[in-house]
Formats: structure tokens, sequence, C-alpha cells
């Protein structure tokens, strides 16, 4: 695995969707309290929006997917639904960061978090495709990734806004993540098995 360059690339996209993901598990809820002067009933109502919309956002690519796949385009199944969904994560934490009200904010953080879940199903299929008998091996290796990404985001948040004294920075950072995922989406084959890979 360590030598397919498909390996490296799925890790890395999945350490980017995870590291928009877990800031609304880690640090949503206090950053919107403190940010609009939230009472923690209403923060908590705002904060469970996003998971509605990562809800469905996996859904969504799961439909998507099969739409592409069954149309006998396989790589563009993957990769459509992907790109789409890093797009709209990078879109939607740029926007929230600039919203001057809490529900504007979390509208768009919950278009983000409905991106960052569309990035799912396209990121196991492909371990599938990559992996084939080694799918588990190689999925559990993606996922990982993607956990350290998730370890990141909840030191990058608390670090960045001491440093700076702000919380842009941190949503750049996820926002240029995001972008560089879609790079990377650009370049990974699913009909680049690792037997092939490494043979070659």
């Amino acid at each position: 695995m360590a030598r397919s360059p498909n390996m490296w690339m799925a890790m890395t996209q999945y350490f980017c969707s995870n590291f928009t993901f877990f800031f609304a598990l880690s640090w949503l809820f206090p950053h919107l309290k403190k940010t609009y002067n939230l009472d923690t009933l209403t923060t908590g109502f705002y904060t469970s929006a996003p998971f509605l919309g990562g809800a469905i956002g996996s859904i969504v690519a799961g439909l998507l997917i099969d739409r592409i796949y069954k149309a006998g385009k396989w790589q563009m199944s993957r990769r459509l639904p992907a790109i789409v969904g890093f797009s709209l994560a990078a879109i939607g934490v740029l926007m929230s960061q600039q919203m001057e009200t809490a529900l504007g904010a979390v509208a768009w953080f919950t278009v983000a978090i409905f991106g960052a879940d569309m990035t799912l199903s396209p990121s196991w299929s492909f371990c599938t495709d990559i992996g084939r008998k080694n799918a588990g091996a190689v999925s559990g290796t993606m996922n990982m990734a993607g956990n350290i990404g998730s370890l990141v985001t909840s030191l990058a948040f608390p670090y960045l806004m001491a440093w700076t004294g702000s919380t842009t920075p941190f949503f750049y950072v996820a926002a240029g993540l995001n972008v560089f995922a879609i790079i990377l989406w650009t370049q990974m084959k699913s009909d680049r098995p690792l037997e092939l890979e490494t043979a070659s």
C-alpha cells in the first residue's frame, strides 16, 4: 500500500474530509455560543443542523454514485460526487465564517457538512475498487488518515485562534484542504488496483 499513489491520495483526501467534519463534533458548539452570544439550548439546536445535512449528503452521494455507475461511467461515479462534495464543503466553510447571524453561519456550515459527507460514499467505494481482496486493509488505512485529520482539527482551531487572535484562519485552512482534495480526486484512478500499481 505504501507504494501506491492511489492509496496516498485516498488517505490525504479523507484527512481533508474529516478535518471539516470533525469541527462540527468538537468546536462548532463553543464557537457559535461565543461568537453569537447564544444560550446553551439555542446553541444545541443550531449545532444539530449540520449533522442532519450530513446524513442527507451521504444519501444523496450514494444515489448519485449508483446512477452514474449504472450509466457505465465507473470512475466518474466515484470522482464526481466527491468533487461536488468537497466543492460544497469549501464554499460552506468560507461563507459560514462571513455570516453576521448564527442562523446564516449554521445554514452555510450545514452546506459544508452536507458536502463533506458526500465524500464518504465515493471514498469507501474507491477503497473497494483499488483494494479488491485487500479492501479491508485499504479502507482501514484510509480511515486512520481520516482520524488523524480529526485530531488535527481539534488542535488546529484553538491554536490558530490563539496564534492569530481570530477564528478566520481556521476556516481558510479548511477551505484550502477541501480544494486540495478536489485536485487529488482528478488524479485518483479506480481502475488502478494496488496489484497493478505495485507491479508496474
